[in-house]
């Protein structure tokens, strides 16, 4: 016994006993888990009047759905579950598993089945498709349909067989365009990824945007390339101390003596130590 036909462990509620089927009639005797907490709940509302309703969920084989005397007839089932419900008369008040399946039938494929055993009464009245078209048969067309398939427009009677292959021909051509549409359209945002790729290792080398945040501006210039180029934009670049000494205490903005190298702040001193290795050691190197 199932909750509402929910097929899981958490919706078994209990079992059902002392089956009877009489004169068509299948019943039975609920008994509840009541060491469960949720089916000690449903239990309540059945035995309160609340709930009154149940549905049987049947496993079949499509070879046993038949028309008998003009009647859609399951002749053979497997009673599968039988689950305590809300609304009866719904969709849902029968569940139908075909064959080995585990899962249940939607209400369309049931009416597809049904639709499908039904007798063909009057097959003539079956409309023709291109696959079954007398091969005498003429086709009138419209000025555009005649257009779009390649013939005149004032030509619009033509042979069954000459529409078949224009449609088969304009299926390929189609096809085609869409395998060139789809090529090009690849080879398009892989050339803007390279592109989004570019201009984020130049901010990177620029020293905007760590190494840990290139990923996360790649992405942002998948998801909109013009906001990545205005944020880039507003990040400034990573100054060079060794630059800020032109016009700096030195006077003249070269240090080319121990006392030039001296007058320059401490931060500065560290800087040009760094980014001008080869000059700094001249400095402090003495001349033979």
């Amino acid at each position: 016994m199932l909750d509402s036909h929910i097929n899981s462990t958490r919706a078994v509620i209990g079992m059902w006993e002392d089956f009877k089927a009489d004169k068509g009639i299948l019943s039975g005797l609920p008994v509840f888990d009541s060491d469960d907490e949720s089916a000690a709940v449903i239990a309540g509302k059945v035995n309160r009047g609340f709930i009154k309703s149940c549905s049987m969920g049947v496993r079949f084989n499509r070879d046993d759905l038949k028309f008998v005397a003009g009647e859609l007839v399951l002749e053979k089932c497997e009673l599968y579950e039988v689950s305590i419900v809300a609304v009866p008369s719904n969709a849902n008040a029968i569940r139908l598993y075909v064959d080995d399946s585990d899962t249940p039938l939607t209400e369309q494929e049931v009416q597809n089945l049904c639709l499908a055993v039904q007798p063909v009464t009057n097959p003539e009245v079956i409309p023709p498709t291109l696959n079954n078209l007398n091969t005498d048969m003429k086709i009138t067309l419209t000025s555009a349909a005649a257009l779009a398939l390649g013939f005149a427009a004032t030509q619009l009677e033509h042979d069954a067989d000459a529409v078949s292959e224009c449609v088969v021909k304009l299926q390929a051509e189609k096809n085609a365009a869409e395998l060139k549409y789809n090529a090009l359209k690849q080879a398009e945002e892989v050339k803007a990824l390279e592109g989004i790729k570019t201009k984020v290792q130049l901010a990177h080398k620029a020293g905007k945007i760590n190494a840990d945040k290139i990923e996360e501006f790649v992405n942002l210039g998948i998801a909109n390339e013009s906001l990545l180029d205005s944020t880039l934009a507003a990040i400034p670049g990573k100054a060079s101390l060794a630059a800020q000494v032109t016009g700096g205490e030195s006077g003249s903005g070269e240090v080319k003596t121990v006392e030039d190298f001296m007058k320059l702040s401490l931060e500065q001193q560290l800087a040009f130590k760094a980014e001008n290795t080869e000059a700094y050691k001249q400095l402090f190197t003495p001349k033979q």
